[in-house]
């Protein structure tokens, strides 16, 4: 025998499947946090990103701003949309794989998954619905905007078959839609293989 009492194994044995918990659901909070940085950090790439076509000459920069003019700039499938075109395509980082179509018009955007995604999959409505289009929508409210952002989920079976955003109203936002949709049906598909 060990020497130990059997509560004192049923406790320990207790304490070892919580404290394996605890690492899942912190490693599956980093993975998050590594995600949503990645996400703004498009976003940042996206929002600061001109061709160089539509810069005039400038003064000599400051050095802090030199090293940031010096940086790469993102790559064209990020950042080479404008809400003039008709469809952009939303492809997984890693592999290109396309996820969905996007229609633009000045006033909306319609994605359309090509892939099967249920509405119920994580995290699409937690973090997508919840936290990305209705904090859109409650800024709009808050700032008293007549035409605030709106959408709509079409679904089939629960199956996502078009998300219809409209009075997405700048650039910025409709890239922060595109990368968090991409970003999201990438999780989804995650979860759901």
């Amino acid at each position: 025998m060990s020497g130990f009492a059997e509560d004192d194994v049923r406790r320990a044995a207790d304490i070892r499947e919580w404290l394996m918990k605890q690492i899942a659901d912190k490693q599956e909070e980093l993975e998050r946090l590594r995600n949503t940085l990645a996400v703004v950090d498009s976003i940042l790439k996206q929002g600061s990103f001109r061709a160089a076509a539509t810069l005039a000459p400038e003064p000599k920069l400051a050095p802090a701003k030199q090293a940031m003019a010096m940086s790469p700039s993102p790559p064209a499938k990020q950042s080479s949309f404008e809400v003039g075109k008709d469809v952009r395509q939303l492809k997984r980082a890693k592999d290109e794989f396309l996820l969905a179509n996007a229609e633009v018009t000045p006033n909306s955007v319609i994605i359309t998954p090509v892939v099967n995604l249920s509405s119920n999959t994580p995290p699409f409505k937690s973090f997508f619905l919840s936290r990305i289009l209705d904090g859109m929508k409650a800024k709009d409210a808050e700032k008293g905007v007549s035409d605030a952002l709106s959408y709509s989920v079409d679904e089939s079976n629960g199956q996502i078959k078009r998300i219809t955003i409209s009075n997405y109203r700048d650039k910025e936002r409709l890239g922060e839609i595109f990368n968090t949709s991409t970003w999201v049906f990438t999780r989804m598909l995650e979860k759901s293989a």
